[in-house]
């Protein structure tokens, strides 16, 4: 093994090796938000529109991604649960190009390369829910925007262009990209000739973007983001996950250490990711819900950085030792391989099983959702419009029905102001949705259970409008007909119910 690296892709699939679970399992790997890419990129490319169900037009979802869903499903030749296969190397290359640019920040630091990329592999192909997301391409414009800057290669127009591939990518992004753009034009001298010209092709992209969500749908940002987003009122209950603590920690530690320690390569500019990553990540903490793990990928940057600073500070007086890589990549490959083959073959979940006392980690052939996702496809009548409670993504992909989710994220306006002005009934009826699908069997009738979409109270249910954060009614069941219980197959995360109910709508003949 040549750790010149002379070949350095080689060395990054090698240790990306751990991805290859993924394919004999997949739909134990992704959020359930994942699979509303392919959803809908199987409707563009089929000629039906962006649609996520035969109903509602959506721009709920990231663009960029979606454009390279579109291409996958452009070249499956397969059937349509085929696609996350090329999604699959799509993602993973994405990761290995990600790799071979984030390496301008490793010279001479081969052990801090090793065990910070590591880090990247175990969160994005093991330990994390980041697969059909955006969070892997986001990576890769990342790392060839950091790259850029790090070179200080001068091109007003290729900056302009790297800008907008990041925005696009996530459109939280536009806080750490304020800091990096403010790197780009001190090291540019503040032309003005630089700001003109990279200004004009953002605004192109960017701007094109935007113009079309405002013209299509009446807002700048898509329905999702609207939703998800209480900007400018802070959240209701501000409070910071564990996830989101350790990333916080992680990124001032980064900071505190980039301060005190003036002789570290790149200073300036890792000082500007890393003030970038906190004002992101407090923004999603302060103003957003429901943040998902694929929120926090330049806050992964920040940790490699820092995991690299680390090591060259620790080992910069010290002679390097050829069998000290030869360990922690046989380590890195190890881990990572085993945290992936239990997360194939199991319900292992850091938060939900390994740190939960009330949970164990125990064999899961197959995903549940995909099994009940089967069920259903089986039981009900092809291509039945079904409202669901939640995993809608999954549900829909897994069961090739035509499904609403509650939440609206996949939706539009028209969604909102459907089920805000008509009882709840007869919004199903208009739309010819005949079945519903909700939680039962919660463990205590005393309590109030709130998902994005619906809350239970007292064996009542309440459809929520997710725009307005307001109730809009309740779901009166006496006009539906149970047609049978399923046991929860999201049990792993949500422990409160033991099933989920299918009704249907009830006819004049029911009733």
């Amino acid at each position: 093994m040549n750790y010149k690296l002379s070949n350095p892709i080689l060395f990054y699939c090698l240790i990306c090796i751990s991805s290859i679970f993924f394919l004999f399992n997949p739909a134990n790997f992704p959020a359930d938000d994942g699979f509303f890419y392919p959803q809908i990129a199987y409707n563009i490319v089929n000629g039906k529109g962006s649609f996520f169900n035969d109903l509602y037009l959506t721009n709920g979802y990231h663009p960029l991604w979606m454009v390279f869903c579109c291409i996958a499903e452009l070249l499956n030749p397969f059937g349509k649960q085929e696609v996350v296969y090329i999604l699959w190397l799509f993602q993973t290359v994405f990761v290995i190009f990600s790799l071979s640019f984030l390496n301008i920040f490793f010279k001479n630091n081969k052990e801090g390369e090793i065990i910070g990329f590591f880090f990247i592999i175990t969160l994005y192909f093991s330990l994390g829910t980041l697969y059909l997301t955006e969070a892997h391409l986001n990576l890769f414009c990342f790392s060839i925007l950091i790259y850029f800057l790090a070179s200080k290669i001068n091109n007003d127009w290729l900056f302009g262009l790297l800008f907008s591939l990041v925005f696009l990518s996530r459109l939280d992004n536009i806080f750490p990209l304020f800091f990096l753009s403010l790197y780009y034009f001190y090291y540019r001298k503040y032309n003005y000739l630089t700001l003109f010209r990279s200004g004009i092709v953002i605004f192109f992209i960017c701007g094109s973007y935007l113009f079309s969500n405002y013209l299509f749908f009446g807002a700048l940002v898509p329905i999702s983001g609207r939703i998800k987003s209480s900007f400018p009122y802070f959240q209701t209950y501000i409070f910071l996950t564990l996830i989101s603590q350790f990333f916080l920690v992680c990124n001032i530690i980064a900071l505190l250490i980039l301060f005190f320690f003036k002789t570290i390569q790149y200073r300036n500019l890792k000082i500007l990711i890393a003030v970038g990553s906190v004002v992101q990540l407090l923004y999603n903490v302060v103003f957003q819900s429901q943040i998902g793990q694929w929120y926090y990928v330049i806050q992964i940057i920040v940790i490699v950085i820092l995991i690299g600073d680390i090591m060259f500070l620790v080992l910069k007086k010290h002679s390097k030792k050829k069998w000290l890589n030869y360990i922690l990549i046989v380590s890195g490959i190890i881990i990572s391989c085993s945290i992936g083959y239990m997360k194939k073959s199991s319900n292992f979940s850091l938060q939900f099983t390994l740190l939960d006392k009330n949970s164990h980690i125990s064999e899961r052939k197959e995903n549940e959702v995909k099994v009940f996702s089967q069920k259903i496809k089986k039981t009900l009548p092809a291509n039945s419009r079904i409202f669901i409670y939640d995993f809608p993504g999954k549900f829909a992909f897994y069961s090739d029905m035509q499904v609403i989710p509650a939440d609206g994220l996949v939706g539009n306006q028209n969604f909102f102001s459907e089920i805000t002005n008509s009882k709840f009934t007869d919004y199903m009826k208009r739309n010819n949705i005949q079945y519903l699908i909700l939680p039962s069997y919660f463990h205590s009738n005393n309590e109030d259970y709130n998902f994005i979409g619906i809350k239970v109270n007292r064996n009542k249910y309440y459809i929520k409008n997710t725009l307005t954060k307001k109730i809009a009614g309740e779901i009166n069941l006496n006009d539906f007909r149970l047609i049978k219980n399923f046991s929860n197959p999201i049990k792993i995360w949500q422990k409160d119910y033991d099933s989920v109910s299918v009704y249907k709508l009830k006819t004049n003949y029911d009733r």
